[in-house]
């Protein structure tokens, strides 16, 4: 039987989950690990924390799944990205923290780049990179060793499992800002400008493939790492959306909207990039897609509980926002933290208004989740100008197990919303990745793939949507102008 093991280190913790060639789970586990905010607007991680978790929850599914290290046919690693950190090669020793892709520190330097004709924001790697090697003594001195490395969690998570590979894949460098889209690899003269030696930076590798293998003393076998790609583009994989404009949502704390441009690198509407979407050997160019992002979703959510302690879990939110049948009036742009894709308002803020006296908990409850709705509406359309509209919108994330969300979404986009049988995207779409990497062509790996585990079809008549839509716009409007 082929048991693939998936790595999902995100933003907030490090998930493993052991899948079986039908799709099915055999063994999961999650830890969360610590965010830190030493300075204002610095974010940052402990590498050795990320490595420790890592380790946990590997032995976790393991022990759930009641395998041993060697049943494991293949590894693959989905991540966060855009974030930075630095070791040493000698003894993979931690010569940084893992500077958050959340981190502005250097934002001022990323605006300054941008000046001079690169495309480098704030929330890339780029200038996070720059003040890493500048301002951190150990880094400084294995730079002079030739020692240095430098990578994000995708390529520490690589290093410590094989005894030092250092690896990014192609999916996860165009993330980076360092990323040359047009020649396929890192861009040397982006490099030479902020002081980066393109030895630091880890080897660029396919997503899919036998890339390296574990060490035995570490892993406890020799397993190919077969599967390496951001957390977005994996889930883009996971769930089927090769052809161009096929499109996901992820609705986690934030939600992102990727739709496949095929193997043309295409532009879309204001605040969306383009990615690598995915690359395999032998593909003469890799599968790329455009990417947009609502901020605030389930944020918005948890603000709900524990800015308004309006529900106890986040999980009553659907059951409160469904015990009335329409919002009542009551209206909610959920910029809580700046508006991202297509208006990239940083300073707008959350806007609530229609309230009267008969306006409670569940109108306020409703007026979020269409609130968030409205935004994926939004991101979706921006991203659309690029690969023009699918047939169907794919959902996974912990929020796309919420009914009336999905219902909302296919009503205000007028197009139908499947909601994937996994809902942890990431960690499936790795895991088919990995497997393919090793030439698995059976179960999830094959001819199943991915399946709709609920399919939500709209119900609104087109001029009512469009109206609602109108309405909406103006609405993000004032949240777009009430800058703080």
């Amino acid at each position: 039987m082929a048991r693939v093991l998936a790595i999902d280190a995100g933003t907030t913790g490090v998930r493993a989950i052991v899948f079986a060639a039908d799709g099915s789970r055999l063994g999961s586990s999650y830890r969360e690990i610590t965010m830190y905010y030493p300075r204002p607007g610095w974010a940052e991680q402990d590498l050795a924390e990320v490595w420790e978790k890592t380790q946990s929850v590997i032995s976790e599914a393991l022990g759930e799944a009641q395998l041993s290290p060697s049943a494991i046919v293949a590894i693959g690693i989905a991540n966060q990205r855009s974030s930075i950190g630095a070791w040493d090669a000698r003894d993979l020793r931690p010569l940084s923290a893992l500077v958050s892709w959340q981190d502005v520190r250097a934002a001022d330097r990323a605006e300054n780049l941008t000046a001079a004709g690169f495309f480098v924001t704030p929330n890339v790697s780029v200038s996070k990179a720059e003040w890493i090697v500048h301002n951190v003594a150990t880094v400084r001195e294995a730079a002079a060793a030739r020692t240095l490395r430098l990578g994000g969690m995708e390529a520490w998570l690589a290093a410590k499992l094989t005894g030092g590979a250092h690896l990014c894949d192609h999916a996860n460098a165009s993330a980076t800002g360092f990323y040359s889209h047009l020649r396929e690899t890192w861009d040397d003269r982006l490099l030479d400008t902020v002081g980066v030696s393109r030895q630091w930076m880890p080897g660029l590798v396919d997503c899919g493939g036998r890339l390296a293998v574990t060490d035995t003393n570490v892993f406890g076998a020799s397993v190919p790492i077969a599967g390496l790609c951001g957390d977005q583009q994996a889930s883009l994989y996971g769930m089927d959306c090769a052809a161009v404009g096929a499109t996901k949502c992820s609705y986690g704390t934030s939600a992102m909207v990727d739709a496949s441009s095929g193997h043309a690198l295409a532009l879309g509407g204001p605040g969306t990039y383009p990615l690598v979407a995915w690359r395999f050997t032998g593909d003469t160019k890799p599968t790329w897609c455009v990417e947009g992002s609502v901020i605030t979703a389930g944020a918005a959510v948890q603000w709900l509980r524990d800015g308004l302690r309006l529900i106890h879990r986040a999980s009553d939110v659907a059951d409160l926002a469904g015990s009335v049948v329409d919002s009542g009036g009551v209206w909610m742009v959920p910029a809580l933290q700046g508006l991202g894709t297509p208006f990239v308002e940083s300073r707008a803020r959350g806007m609530l208004g229609g309230l009267s006296r008969g306006s409670g908990a569940p109108e306020i409850a409703r007026a979020l989740l269409e609130g968030i709705v409205h935004r994926v509406c939004d991101v979706a359309e921006a991203v659309w100008a690029a690969t023009g509209k699918p047939a169907a919108l794919r959902a996974d994330g912990g929020a796309s197990q919420n009914d009336l969300l999905l219902q909302l979404q296919a009503d205000f986009l007028g197009l139908p919303v499947e909601r994937g049988f996994e809902v942890e995207g990431s960690a499936f779409g790795i895991a088919r990745l990995a497997g393919r990497g090793v030439g698995m062509q059976d179960g999830v790996w094959g001819e199943i793939a991915w399946r709709p585990e609920r399919r939500f079809e709209p119900s609104l008549a087109d001029d009512r949507r469009h109206a609602l839509r109108d309405l909406w716009a103006s609405r993000v409007a004032l949240a777009s102008s009430a800058q703080g």
